[in-house]
């Protein structure tokens, strides 16, 4: 999975919200990564928390657009979250006391390194300094 790139929820949030503050750099990337037909994935729990973040913010209508997105094999690769991968988080998220990294991000971080992904799509500062402090490259 070298060429993959994960997609966090800030990724997802910002291709879809048109207010969101990166949405035309996300739509370039997002667009230029399908051209390439660059894998994508992410995690369930990501696409919860991106769909969660949708519906407060945009409503139905959107949060079942991208739904539909997440679940198009075409376009992404949806992985569930095993208990390994969650057990890989919860280490990375308690041996870093001093940082305020969520438990969502963190298993990220930690999918990522079992799954051999070295890039992910992210503008959340907590995933971004996580990623870059894991050795990962951080796009855009």
């Amino acid at each position: 999975m070298s060429r993959a790139v994960f997609v966090d929820a800030s990724a997802w949030i910002a291709i879809t919200n048109r207010r969101d503050d990166y949405h035309f750099v996300a739509q370039e990337l997002y667009r230029e990564l399908l051209a390439e037909k660059t894998p994508l994935f992410t995690t369930t729990w990501v696409a919860y928390e991106a769909l969660s973040l949708i519906k407060s913010r945009m409503g139905y209508k959107k949060t079942l657009e991208l739904w539909e997105v997440l679940n198009n094999q075409r376009l992404v690769k949806l992985v569930r979250v095993s208990r390994i991968m969650e057990e890989a988080g919860l280490k990375i998220f308690f041996d870093y006391q001093d940082k305020t990294w969520g438990v969502v991000d963190c298993i990220s971080i930690a999918t990522m390194r079992l799954l051999n992904c070295r890039r992910a799509f992210a503008f959340d500062e907590h995933f971004r300094e996580a990623g870059r402090q894991s050795g990962l490259e951080i796009l855009p």
